[in-house]
């Protein structure tokens, strides 16, 4: 009798760590975010194809934003030509083992680009005050917009 209680209970915990290990492998996935993919979302939304706006390179990441391009992987966006409007978005791609050092120096150009715009033209300054920003897996992105809601729900999707 104790045989079969134990073998019983032996194949339970065999089922159980299999059902485990399943869960694992099949729905705890660590999510990422298609830097390519989202780039072409935002480039081909309102208000990014309509404003007048350049392509975020490494070079612009590194000398107008002061982040160490050592650590970036990737990097895709929009920011304005011209001081009239904020609207922006980067999607920038961290290595791996970096994303905390980017995110930090994106945190600081931030708060640079809202106090540059906190004297300057109020609506401007509430969209740069309601941005989002997110991490996706080792991609960081910064969405600027009157829709800055509905194109975050759109890239990560």
């Amino acid at each position: 009798m104790k045989k079969k209680i134990l073998i019983a209970i032996i194949i339970i915990l065999v089922i159980a760590l299999i059902a485990v290990g399943a869960y694992f492998i099949f729905f705890n996935e660590e999510k990422t975010l298609d830097v390519d993919t989202a780039n072409q979302t935002l480039a081909s939304s309102a208000p990014f194809n309509e404003l007048t706006s350049m392509d975020v390179t490494a070079e612009e990441l590194g000398t107008i934003m002061g982040i160490n391009t050592e650590n970036v992987e990737k990097v895709a966006g929009k920011i304005p030509m011209m001081n009239v409007q904020a609207s922006m978005y980067l999607l920038v791609q961290a290595k791996d083992g970096a994303v905390d050092t980017v995110k930090s120096e994106l945190d600081n150009y931030l708060a640079q680009y809202e106090e540059q715009w906190s004297t300057y033209l109020p609506a401007q300054y509430a969209l740069v005050q309601n941005r989002k920003v997110g991490t996706v897996g080792n991609t960081i992105y910064v969405i600027i917009a009157e829709n800055a809601d509905t194109l975050e729900q759109e890239i990560l999707k």
